[in-house]
């Protein structure tokens, strides 16, 4: 994630040079990003959705995987079906990220219809809520996705921290203070208490005096754990 010292992730608090530093560190942690569905409508699909043309469509609730190729991926949570793609892919940092919709069963039919006429392909996770850790076992056995990182906002980011699925936490922190109270912070566990432990690994200093600090979770890749891959946030 990037941050503003106080922990805000939405803001004007981005710096040219950690900004630029977090986009890059971003493809060096993985090649995949993962979103909740604002931070998508915000930034990759901000069309107008239109199922109109995709009425009486009976299509199964099941997975749907196209054969498709890419080097880098962006992978959609939205539960309900309302990110409007305009284009299957996502232009971020000179990648082209072919976007992945992980939905649940409250997503029409209809809007399967369009994800299908997009050529985007779809998981299927979940009558009303994402069963996560079905959905990482499913990245990796269909798109080779080694490691996901999970890039925002904060409910999708705590929507991981609850299921304890975080292996490591990423941070630049911008050297600027946002202090709006009405801003999310990281993680949003909606009252939640965690009780995650992470220990420092690495810290690094930025030329704007923003940092980039590390934190591992003790056997993050414990199979008991159920970590079957690395999941970055």
């Amino acid at each position: 994630m990037y941050t503003s010292i106080d922990g805000k992730i939405d803001g004007p608090h981005s710096s040219l040079v950690s900004g630029n530093y977090y986009s890059d560190e971003l493809f060096e942690l993985s090649n995949a990003d993962a979103n909740g569905r604002e931070t998508i409508q915000m930034y990759a699909a901000q069309g107008n959705l239109d199922l109109s043309q995709f009425a009486g469509k009976d299509i199964e609730y099941e997975d749907w995987i196209p054969n498709i190729q890419s080097d880098t991926w962006a992978i959609s949570f939205d539960r309900k079906g309302k990110c409007a793609w305009e284009r299957n892919y996502f232009e971020y940092n000179g990648h082209k990220m072919h976007a992945v919709e992980i939905v649940t069963q409250q997503a029409s039919k209809e809007y399967l219809a369009f994800l299908r006429s997009m050529n985007i392909p779809y998981i299927v996770s979940g009558k009303t809520e994402y069963d996560l850790l079905d959905v990482l076992i499913k990245l990796k056995k269909y798109f080779k996705i080694e490691q996901l990182a999970v890039c925002g906002g904060a409910v999708i980011n705590g929507a991981f921290l609850r299921a304890h699925l975080v292996d490591e936490i990423s941070l630049v922190v911008a050297p600027h203070v946002n202090g709006n109270s009405q801003k999310k912070s990281i993680f949003d566990t909606f009252g939640e208490y965690m009780d995650d432990t992470f220990k420092f690994n690495t810290i690094k200093e930025l030329a704007d005096g923003g940092i980039h600090i590390t934190y591992k979770k003790e056997s993050a890749n414990s199979y008991e754990k159920g970590n079957y891959f690395g999941t970055e946030l």
